[in-house]
């Protein structure tokens, strides 16, 4: 019992160092500047009029993907752009908790046909984008997600929205990332500072390019810049970072 309430209490404490770290005007200036600077670069590596489809993926499951995905949908949510993101890490969808919101019905219930797209979808006012949470958890995530009815939902929601955000599950882990290639039009991968090693980054990107993905950049999480206790790089596919100071003391894990 005692196991258990320990359990619970950590996981609680985890959502809410999550939920510290969603983006939003109270956050501090170099917060918002880095993801600004990573918005710009993503339009940058991706030019031409919206309708994009970014994935968002790590090595591991703690590299911090699940918050950086949420918080690429608000950034371009600020630019008045219409965004929808998607909660497609079925095994252990985490963006309803973080937002503290309704996770089902969801993505998982669309594909299987148990619920309406209409009935899924949320429209989260104050983050300016709306959310397709990951649903009840199905028995075989990696069928649904590379069943044809994920492919017609995808084109189908690429008329209605400008930029589509993907938080999917590690590489290293499940194919599901992978498999979902012909749809994801970039891909960014979240690094964690001195927790995700070199072999792991390496056999992720091997993985995304055999499936012939396109590797927008890299999210260099973590990272304590000088002066700071927490920041943030973003570097370019084969390019250098750019550090930004976070100044908050709780890790990002999710």
């Amino acid at each position: 019992m005692a196991t258990k309430k320990k359990s619970t209490s950590s996981a609680a404490a985890q959502r809410r160092r999550q939920r510290n770290r969603i983006l939003s005007e109270k956050s501090s200036w170099p917060v918002q500047e880095a993801y600004r600077v990573l918005r710009t670069n993503i339009q940058f590596t991706l030019p031409g009029e919206g309708n994009r489809v970014i994935g968002v993926t790590s090595a591991f499951q703690h590299d911090g993907k699940s918050t950086n995905a949420l918080n690429v949908a608000i950034s371009f949510g600020q630019l008045d752009k219409k965004v929808l993101l998607i909660d497609c890490d079925l095994r252990k969808p985490s963006i309803d908790g973080m937002l503290k919101v309704p996770g089902k019905p969801g993505l998982s219930d669309v594909l299987a046909g148990m619920a309406t797209l209409e009935e899924s979808l949320q429209h989260l006012e104050d983050r300016k984008i709306d959310l397709l949470p990951g649903g009840h958890i199905p028995p075989d995530a990696t069928m649904l997600l590379q069943s044809s009815a994920m492919k017609k939902l995808i084109n189908r929601l690429k008329g209605s929205y400008e930029y589509i955000i993907i938080d999917l599950p590690p590489v290293t882990a499940v194919t599901d990332a992978v498999i979902l290639s012909e749809v994801v039009d970039g891909y960014l991968v979240v690094v964690r500072h001195k927790v995700t090693d070199y072999r792991a980054v390496s056999d992720t990107i091997e993985q995304l390019r055999f499936a012939e993905g396109n590797i927008l950049g890299f999210i260099y999480n973590d990272y304590a810049a000088e002066g700071s206790k927490y920041g943030y790089g973003y570097g370019g596919y084969g390019g250098s970072g750019y550090g930004y100071g976070y100044g908050h003391e709780a890790k990002q894990t999710e």
